[in-house]
């Protein structure tokens, strides 16, 4: 959901739509603002031939069926609304006409995570920024694991602690499923910085985090889509970036409809969608990718992890 829909219906503060009803009521309130702009009421756009004022009354409120698509793009037209806007609805629109894959894991995955999702789904490109663990796209199932684990462990309240850990094998099934996004035929080029740090963490012990590493070598070397650096420890010594772990989407090919997810270890997370906002995060990220390895050095300096875990004695059984 990009900041130029937000904004242009008052809904800064919001994220993007993560469920189809709520892209369906975004579609309704666009359609709305663009009516007010141009001083109509429901009668005159009526009167044009778009439908009856009660029929227009439900699309804006985003109520009953499906929206009609020959309706809403007719309206689009009478309105004379930017080609951008018209592009973000079209996606909008098929965001609302129907579930998607993340709605089966409804019970491990909150408001917030269908928001992610539903970015991922609609972006062309992604970047991301990762100095805590290795992005969630990338992860192994073992190392994934580890790190729900790890999480679950470091719940203070007993009765919460065996909720995480009961649900972490669905967690992780979310996760995988996740994944297929680099696979797709429309998959997104992805830009990823990973910060040298999180390649000397074992997380899960030695041969989990050899795993991810051989896996990771293994998508910077075969994956065109994925263009994946790491940022050499020493590139940190004279600042750091805005945030440690920073999200950009482009859902289009305009530089309109761009949306940053910060996420926050264990806390959640928030998207920024104004515009200002937004241009000073990715502002941030171009800064990074020019200090981060080439993809050569990037496979070296992984290879040199791999390496040293290599070395490690196995432990006993």
């Amino acid at each position: 959901m990009s900041g130029r829909i937000l904004a242009l219906v008052g809904q800064q503060e919001q994220g993007p739509p993560s469920t189809p009803q709520a892209a369906a009521r975004l579609v309704g309130a666009v359609l709305r603002h663009l009516r007010v702009q141009r001083r109509l009421n429901l009668t005159h756009v009526a009167k044009a031939g778009h439908g009856s004022p009660a029929t227009l009354s439900r699309i804006e409120r985003a109520l009953g069926d499906q929206l009609n698509e020959e309706r809403v793009f007719g309206l689009l037209d009478h309105y004379s609304a930017p080609q951008e806007v018209i592009d973000e609805v079209a996606i909008l629109l098929r965001q609302s006409q129907g579930q998607q894959w993340w709605s089966n894991y409804s019970d491990v995955v909150g408001e917030l995570l269908a928001s992610v999702l539903a970015m991922e789904a609609t972006s062309k490109v992604i970047r991301i920024f990762q100095e805590i663990n290795i992005p969630g796209v990338l992860q192994t199932a073992a190392y994934a694991r580890a790190l729900m684990a790890e999480f679950a462990r470091a719940q203070h309240d007993p009765e919460v602690r065996r909720k995480h850990q009961d649900l972490i094998d669905r967690r992780l099934e979310m996760r995988l499923m996740r994944q297929r996004l680099l696979d797709q035929e429309d998959a997104p080029i992805m830009h990823i910085i990973i910060a040298e740090s999180v390649l000397a963490k074992e997380i899960g012990g030695a041969l989990v985090m050899r795993e991810q590493l051989r896996s990771l070598f293994n998508v910077v070397e075969n994956k065109p889509n994925a263009h994946i650096s790491i940022l050499p420890g020493n590139a940190m010594r004279q600042g750091s970036p805005l945030h440690p772990a920073m999200t950009l989407f482009k859902p289009y090919e305009s530089e309109t409809g761009k949306a940053v997810y910060l996420e926050n270890k264990n806390r959640g997370g928030e998207f920024l969608v104004d515009p200002t906002e937004v241009e000073t995060y990715q502002a941030s990220m171009d800064d990074w990718w020019e200090r981060a390895l080439p993809k050569e050095e990037t496979l070296e300096r992984i290879q040199m992890y791999i390496d040293r875990l290599t070395a490690e004695p196995e432990p006993e059984a």
